[in-house]
This record gives C-alpha cells, structure tokens and sequence, in this order.
C-alpha cells in the first residue's frame, strides 16, 4: 500500500478466488471502513461537544482522525468495489486518485504523529518551552504545514519519476509502479529514508528522552512524597496522555512496519508474494485507521463516556424513527 514499486503488477488473481475466499475478504475491509468511519467521526465529534478536550495535543489526534476518515472515505469503498466486481471498474483516473491519497494519506498521519511525538517531548522535557511553541494556532500551521510539504514532496517523487499508479489486484489497490527498476530504488530509498526512517528516528528520540524524564521526576516525586500533591497531579496526567500517545504510534507502526517491509522486498526480487499475504496487507494497513480512534476511547475515561453516550443516543433515536 505504501509502494509496491515493481515494473508490472501481477495477473488478475480476483476472478479465480473461491466464493468463500471471496465473501470473507469483502466482508472484513467493510467491517474495517464501518469501524473506522464510525469510530473517527465519533471521537471528533467527542471533542468538539466537549470544551474540556479541545487541547494542543488532541489537536494532532482529531488531525491524525481526518486522514483516517479520508482513507476509509475514498480508499476503502473502492477496495471494496473491486472486491466484489473481481477487476478495477473505475478507470484510470480514479486509480490515479486512489492509489496517491493512499500514499499522501499515511504519510501525513505518520508525520503528523512525528509533531505529536516533539509535543509530548517539549511538554514533559521542557514545559516553558513548550508553553511558547505550542499554541493553537501555531500547532494548526504546524499541522497544515507539514500536511502540505508532504504532498508537495510526494507529488515531485510521483512526476520526476515518470512514475503512475495501476490496479494491483492481489493487494485490491491501486500502487504505483515505475518504468525501469533503477527509478523503483530510487523510490525506495528516498522513500525509506524520508518518510520512514527520519520520523522514526525522531518518535523513538523524543520518547526515550521522555522516559528518562519521566523516570527522574518519579524519584523526585518518591523523595519528597506529599509535599507537591498539586504537581504530582499534574505529573500523572501528563504521564497518562503520553503513554496513550506512545501507544497510539505502536499501534499505527506495528500495522505499517510489516507492509514496509514487504514493499521493499518487492521492489528487489522477480517472484510475487502469495496472494493472501498481499490480500493481507491491504487489510492491515487499512486497520491503522482503526486503531487511532478506539484506543483513544478505550484509554480516555471522559472520552469513553462520550462515546457511549452518542453511540446511544443514536441508537435510541434510529429506533424511535422505525
């Protein structure tokens, strides 16, 4: 999903799957658009009934939220629609669309989580630094900033390339593919550098150093047990937010880190992966637009409420109605 950078794609494998095969697999990525929708839509919602939630950090979480929606928007129906007719119906313009929102789309959350990862540094590394970067309005440039340099950057790498997008339908989306293997490496290694290995490096510095601050103001804290109440309040919380935070990127890394790998296994070799681990793919990188959400819920008590409040509310009101 992030690049399959060969050549030519395979011949179609949709028209000689098992009717079961095939059931199942249209089944489980609409369940995943159902939950990512549903869950994304709701914890923007959630924030903005509450006041109380509108802060800097979820800020970048109702960000990382809208890419989410997107995806499951405009990438997923169409997974779905090939999945069902057993080829890519849409054209070649709409591959187009697809295949580069995939790609704009996952890259924007990784770097907007990156931003999100340097908040929780400053916040607990260094809080007065922290109080004079990070406003509403410079954490929305930031934001935006970063969103657009991403798709700048992407589109230059797409047209410099010579590089197109076209139906894969083992992985039941469109990737992009190149027109020689040395403009595919290319790809890779710019790639690999700038969109995943830079962010990564930043995510695990800035929390390494969070833990190690984390870890001494504890012994503070132990040292000197009752006499800061106030402050170890606050401690905790922003400990809480920060451990919900480095859960969310596990969470977003452990789908994507696999289809890195093998996207660039792809890229190197002549031979296709069996189809149920690229079929496999596809559904694990649509999961990351699950996960954000429902962990979000599940760690954040006032946001659970929330959630389960709307969730019945519209329950009720869809029952009054029929």
């Amino acid at each position: 999903m992030v690049n399959a950078s060969m050549e030519t794609v395979p011949p179609n494998s949709l028209s000689s799957r098992h009717i079961a095969i095939k059931i199942v697999e249209i089944i489980v990525v609409c369940v995943i658009a159902f939950l990512s929708l549903g869950g994304n839509i709701l914890v923007c919602i959630t924030v903005y009934r509450k006041k109380i939630l509108r802060t800097i950090t979820n800020m970048f979480i109702i960000a990382v939220c809208v890419t989410d929606i997107l995806l499951a928007a405009v990438a997923m129906p169409l997974t779905i629609g090939a999945l069902i007719i057993d080829y890519w119906p849409f054209g070649s313009l709409i591959c187009q669309i697809q295949g580069f929102s995939i790609h704009l789309l996952v890259f924007q959350s990784l770097h907007i989580i990156t931003l999100t990862a340097v908040n929780r540094n400053l916040n607990v590394v260094r809080p007065w630094l922290y109080k004079r970067i990070f406003t509403k309005w410079t954490t929305l440039f930031l934001i935006l900033a970063v969103s657009l340099l991403t798709a700048v950057i992407l589109a230059a790498l797409v047209i410099s390339l010579s590089s197109r997008y076209e139906f894969h339908p083992s992985k039941a989306i469109c990737v992009m593919i190149f027109p020689n293997r040395g403009a595919s490496l290319q790809f890779t290694i710019v790639f690999s550098l700038l969109f995943v290995a830079f962010p990564t490096v930043i995510i695990f510095a800035c929390y390494a150093r969070v833990l190690q601050t984390i870890r001494t103001h504890r012994r503070e804290y132990d040292a000197t047990r009752g006499e800061h109440d106030s402050q170890s309040v606050l401690s905790r919380k922003e400990m809480k937010l920060t451990k919900l935070i480095f859960i969310i990127i596990l969470g977003f890394s452990s789908c994507w880190v696999p289809c890195v790998a093998i996207d660039i296994v792809d890229t190197t070799q002549t031979e296709w992966f069996p189809r149920q681990l690229y079929i496999f793919y596809t559904c694990l990188g649509y999961t990351s637009a699950v996960l954000n959400p429902w962990i979000y819920g599940f760690m954040n008590k006032l946001v659970r409420k929330e959630m389960v409040f709307l969730l019945t509310s519209t329950c009720r009101y869809v029952a009054s109605r029929t």
